[in-house]
């Protein structure tokens, strides 16, 4: 285990597959990455071009990497704007011990450090309890980016399992914060992938999921299941799916984008939608 490990209270980084990630928007960043990557540790940040579609911008944070070891630094160059709103405080020029409450720097600085060390992807998701005894989700993604074997910036994602006040429950992270899983990923697994699938390009690109979410039409909303994904559509479950119209908005839980969705058929308890 290296030193910087050590010190940041013996956190371990196991590999983990592209799977264990739970945002869909975080795993299309993700992809996006290490597709920019084509062969190499990790791409250059000048080559990053994220579609606001993809993944929203206002949840994610660049950060130049400065110093090497001991002496290394993460240095805030984009915060977005959930973020500015959760940390109730604007972030850009100051580093990251400037700007992380002491009780949040061990999981925060740690995977940083481990990112710009090992040069892969570095995944988290951490909860806290909110003041009405229910458990919250922050699911941190960070991507390395640099030239050669020199990780120069990261870039983090930051998503909450709550449509509530952001300022509220980072304050409950700042009095509990638990770690429920960690993790980091190697570039290189998209071309696996891509190989293992063979032909069948929809099975690839559609996946399973059991995702909580949020419909909104008119002045309505409700809730509902999200039970398979791919970037084009979904299958949504409802209680009263007859109730919902041929054209809404959708949210994903642990995500800020909203998808507009059009109904593309109607079964027995679920809808198939197509984004537009």
């Amino acid at each position: 285990m290296r030193a910087d490990a050590t010190r940041e209270g013996l956190m371990t980084f196991r590999f983990i597959a592209p799977d264990a990630i739970r945002s869909a928007s975080q795993r299309a960043l993700l992809v996006h990455w290490d597709q920019l990557s084509a062969g190499r540790p990790f791409p250059a940040f000048a080559e990053l071009r994220p579609d606001p579609a993809m993944h929203d911008p206002r949840q994610l944070v660049a950060w130049a990497v400065e110093g090497e070891g001991r002496l290394r630094k993460f240095r805030a160059m984009y915060q977005g704007e959930n973020v500015a709103e959760a940390f109730n405080s604007a972030w850009a020029g100051k580093t990251m011990e400037q700007v992380i409450s002491m009780s949040l720097r061990r999981i925060t600085l740690g995977p940083a450090k481990e990112c710009a060390a090992s040069g892969c992807a570095v995944y988290m998701v951490f909860s806290t309890i909110d003041a009405n005894d229910q458990q919250v989700d922050c699911e941190r993604l960070l991507l390395p980016f640099g030239g050669g074997n020199k990780v120069e910036h990261l870039l983090a994602s930051l998503q909450l399992t709550v449509f509530g006040s952001r300022p509220r429950i980072v304050k409950h992270f700042d009095m509990q914060a638990d770690v429920r899983l960690q993790g980091k990923i190697r570039s290189g697994f998209s071309a696996v992938t891509s190989a293992a699938a063979g032909g069948d390009k929809r099975r690839a690109a559609r996946r399973n999921v059991a995702r909580a979410a949020r419909l909104s039409f008119a002045r309505r909303s409700m809730t509902c299941i999200v039970r398979n994904l791919s970037a084009t559509g979904a299958a949504v479950e409802a209680t009263d799916p007859a109730a919902i119209p041929d054209s809404f908005r959708l949210v994903l839980e642990m995500e800020a984008t909203e998808r507009r969705c059009r109904v593309v058929w109607r079964r027995k308890g679920r809808i198939g939608v197509q984004f537009s």
